[in-house]
């Protein structure tokens, strides 16, 4: 799949009127300006209440004798579609095609920036539950995808924006069942293009479910704004945390839900949150790190600022009004010259990407924060040079070198088919690593080498030495431990262990006796301190055994292996230039650079290259 370059749009003179306010002047000059610019792709959206504008006849008593189109108008077709915005549609995708412009649509677009915009006849009703609502929505999905089907710039269909926005559900069961209805219509009237999410805020277990989506949907998404996303508004926006998250979300969602993922939408929240160059900055560096971890692309939310309008939602939501790649005037900002810059990078790449090298496996389990616990293990293994995939351990134990349960929590933390499983993989010659929260393992210390003597709640804290650095420590629930064959690498203000080894048949088993990721959550700069040390020491093997690596602070490295080699991609994450003397392994050596210089990289930027068999 090519990756996807471009941004969400909304006509500049109207935002979400813009079908009502159909300007075909403006629309062909905005467009026109994304394509000089290096936008490819954009996410559009036919406006629910706009493009199905059902009002419900009334007779004795308040009963529905039947439904019509508001404002008198005439139904010309079996899906209550209003004919004049169909044509709309179709001279907005005439301009697109002009411009090569390829689109992914939302269809049900019944919520978009902080407002519910529903066909009048459905007010009151939840309509994701409720069965009026659904019958509806089925034939605005599958009128819309029937008439558009052959249009070329169409690339995808998205459900709609954030639909999971548009009502509550009790359960993950009603989530699912809408899912499937719409993505079903979709796929009754055009099964020729991928089908993509467009929901964000996705959970592991509950509700809106990432295997959920990604069962009936083909590509999932995130929208992973750090100003609205949990456990990512703790930092500045150029801080190592923050500018790791949109990949680490992403993966997070590909690798729990087996589908490719897209960042559909990106941004900083406007000039309130950090300036134009900043936003810059964070937009160059996801854009490689996306690319590198093989998402499937990356849309900036918007393309034009917002503030002149005069219609709802702008008039209540500040946040709106100006997150655009471009002013309302049309001035382009720096966020849009990366944009340009990027796309001419894609143009030189002359290979594809397969899947980025992660010698370990993150493995969530039940009781827990998922995707706190997984933000957290995603950076402390980039901290030292290394990647991993995500899994939740209810799917089953994948094969790896490498287990990490980070910070687990609760006492029904897996099947015991699953359990047994990884324990047997263990024994057979892979690591494990856990760290404890409050929770409760079987066998313990069969496979950890440590007998629990006692246990109690308490606020805990200390520190304690490992590898000759002092690193702090906190806890609520402390474990007393005994080493029955674990060997102790370090010990607790209370000569307690607290960060063990033990073998267990061919493999081994690292424990840490506090909960080390979920502890960083709340922690403004956590990352610039040395609680890192934990993973440097323990997968010291791993580490040394990368096939590029480096010992510069602030700098990821991420490696996909090829026939001959691998393509290297180096970033930056600070705010100063950085020699990288990157450390290459045995019987390699750098082949051609696509991008930057392998020596050195600039702040907020990054190195392509390919290394390859001497």
């Amino acid at each position: 799949m090519k990756f996807m370059l471009g941004c969400n749009y909304w006509a500049s003179n109207a935002g979400t009127e813009m079908w009502r306010n159909f300007d075909i002047e403006t629309i062909d000059k905005d467009i026109k300006t994304l394509s000089e610019h290096g936008v490819e792709c954009m996410r559009v959206f036919p406006i629910w209440r706009d493009f199905q504008p059902i009002m419900p006849l009334y007779t004795a008593n308040g009963d529905v004798v039947r439904y019509c189109l508001e404002g008198g108008k005439k139904l010309k077709n079996n899906y209550y579609l209003d004919e004049e915005m169909l044509g709309r549609f179709s001279a907005f995708l005439d301009i697109c095609e002009k411009y090569n412009m390829r689109l992914v649509v939302g269809v049900i677009t019944g919520w978009m920036s902080g407002g519910l915009f529903i066909p009048s006849a459905l007010y009151g009703k939840n309509v994701i539950t409720d069965v009026t609502a659904r019958y509806f929505e089925k034939l605005y999905v599958k009128g819309f995808v029937k008439r558009f089907k052959d249009r070329k710039s169409i690339f995808a269909w998205d459900l709609g924006n954030e639909c999971n926005c548009m009502g509550r559900v009790n359960d993950r069961i009603e989530a699912a069942s809408w899912t499937a209805e719409i993505s079903n219509a979709i796929f009754s009237a055009d099964n020729s293009r991928p089908i993509v999410s467009g929901m964000h805020g996705l959970n592991i277990d509950k509700g809106w479910t990432i295997s959920d989506q990604a069962e009936f949907t083909d590509i999932l998404t995130t929208h992973p704004y750090p100003y609205w996303c949990e456990h990512t508004r703790v930092d500045e926006l150029l801080s190592y945390r923050t500018l790791m998250h949109p990949t680490a979300q992403t993966k997070y969602y590909a690798e729990i839900g087996k589908k490719p993922c897209l960042a559909e939408e990106i941004g900083n929240m406007g000039p309130m949150l950090c300036d134009d160059n900043n936003a810059a900055n964070f937009l160059r560096v996801n854009l490689f790190s996306l690319w590198a971890n093989n998402a499937a692309g990356v849309m900036w939310w918007c393309a034009f600022d917002q503030e002149k309008l005069t219609t709802y939602p702008y008039t209540d939501q500040m946040v709106e009004r100006e997150l655009g790649l471009l002013t309302s005037n049309h001035t382009s900002k720096p966020v849009l010259d990366e944009i340009k810059k990027f796309s001419a990078f894609l143009d030189r790449v002359d290979f594809e990407l397969s899947k980025a090298f992660s010698p370990a496996v993150c493995l969530l389990t039940r009781g827990q924060d998922h995707w706190g616990a997984a933000y957290m293990t995603y950076n402390l293994l980039n901290k030292v040079g290394l990647n991993c995939n995500f899994e939740y351990a209810d799917n089953g134990i994948p094969d790896s070198p490498l287990y990490i349960m980070p910070s687990v929590k609760g006492v029904n933390l897996l099947e015991k088919e699953n359990y047994d499983e990884l324990l047997n993989k263990v024994y057979n010659g892979a690591d494990l690593y856990i760290s404890l929260d409050d929770t409760v393992f079987s066998q313990f210390e069969s496979f950890a080498g440590l007998r629990v003597i006692d246990s109690y709640g308490a606020d805990n804290n200390g520190c304690f030495v490992l590898g000759g650095e002092q690193i702090n420590f906190a806890r609520n629930r402390v474990f007393k431990l005994v080493s029955t064959s674990a060997k102790v690498l370090a010990y607790d203000n209370d000569n307690n262990p607290i960060i063990t080894v033990n073998d267990y048949g061919k493999g081994r088993v690292f424990v840490v006796n506090f909960p080390l990721e979920t502890n960083l959550l709340n922690q403004h700069n956590a990352f610039a301190s040395n609680d890192h040390i934990v993973y440097k020491n323990l997968f010291a093997d791993y580490i040394d055994a990368a096939l590029v690596k480096t010992e510069q602070e602030g700098i990821t490295i991420t490696c996909d292996p090829s026939t001959y080699g691998a393509v290297v991609t180096v970033i930056n994450h600070t705010d100063s230039e950085k020699e990288i003397k990157p450390i290459i392994k045995d019987g390699y050596t750098i082949d051609k650079v696509y991008y930057g210089d392998p020596q050195f990289v600039k702040p907020f930027d990054a190195s392509v290259f390919t290394i390859k068999n001497k």
